[in-house]
């Protein structure tokens, strides 16, 4: 087999986001291709050492196919389950464009150190081993401000993951003890002790008895409710 030599090509962006689902009905296998066949990545994935954007439009097209394999005489359930009804590949078009595939080939980045297992991937569409932005943090450090975190997203709207919604700084604590990794990937341990100081029960932001004593702590103007509490 190959080295999987030049790739970061699978259809990717930093982030994200990595939740995105194909129904497909192709019958595709990367691993056949690249141990048996032995493809380069880009043979099908054509323009992938130039890309600048991740916005670029990076899959095959049918087309690509015909490079190697014969259009008249190879038969359509080769790649096709229903060929009268063929489902066509969605292209996806809703990625930040800040990531420079041809950058990160440059510096000898592996294509399975962002795809993870495209090269044991037997069928298209299983997640599309996109990296999720904790597999971006294998490599990148997390910026020291948010204005760090523009160099890869284009705005806080994309910056935010879904979770984070208005009660998040109240509700956060479970998923904080389940998935630090996660966490790790946008806040340093700094952002955690500006609320939690150690001496806290569990770790909470208010000691046992502040639910008695919070009225003073608020009079006092101690620290700002607002920060977590939004009514």
């Amino acid at each position: 087999m190959k080295t999987l030599s030049i790739l970061t090509a699978l259809f990717v962006t930093v982030l994200l986001a990595t939740n995105i689902q194909w129904k497909s009905d192709l019958k595709f296998s990367h691993k056949f291709h690249q141990q048996e066949v032995e493809a380069e990545c880009t043979e099908c994935h054509a323009g992938v050492d130039t890309s600048r954007l991740g916005s670029d439009d990076l899959l095959p097209a049918m087309e690509t196919c015909y490079n190697c394999h014969d259009e008249e005489e190879t038969e359509c359930t080769v790649c096709h389950e229903n060929p009268d009804e063929p489902v066509i590949l969605p292209r996806i078009t809703d990625y930040s464009p800040k990531f420079s595939h041809k950058l990160h080939l440059e510096k000898g980045t592996d294509c399975s150190v962002c795809h993870t297992g495209v090269e044991q991937a037997d069928k298209v569409g299983a997640g599309l081993h996109l990296p999720a932005m904790a597999t971006c943090m294998n490599c990148h450090s997390v910026p020291e401000n948010k204005e760090g975190c523009y160099q890869c997203h284009e705005s806080k709207d994309n910056v935010l993951p879904g979770d984070h919604v208005a009660d998040w700084k109240h509700n956060h604590g479970m998923i904080a003890e389940t998935d630090q990794i996660s966490c790790r990937s946008c806040h340093t341990e700094n952002y955690c002790t500006d609320c939690h100081q150690g001496e806290n029960l569990d770790n909470r932001a208010h000691p046992a008895e502040f639910i008695i004593t919070h009225s003073l702590s608020y009079t006092v103007r101690e620290s700002d409710c607002s920060n977590c509490h939004q009514s």
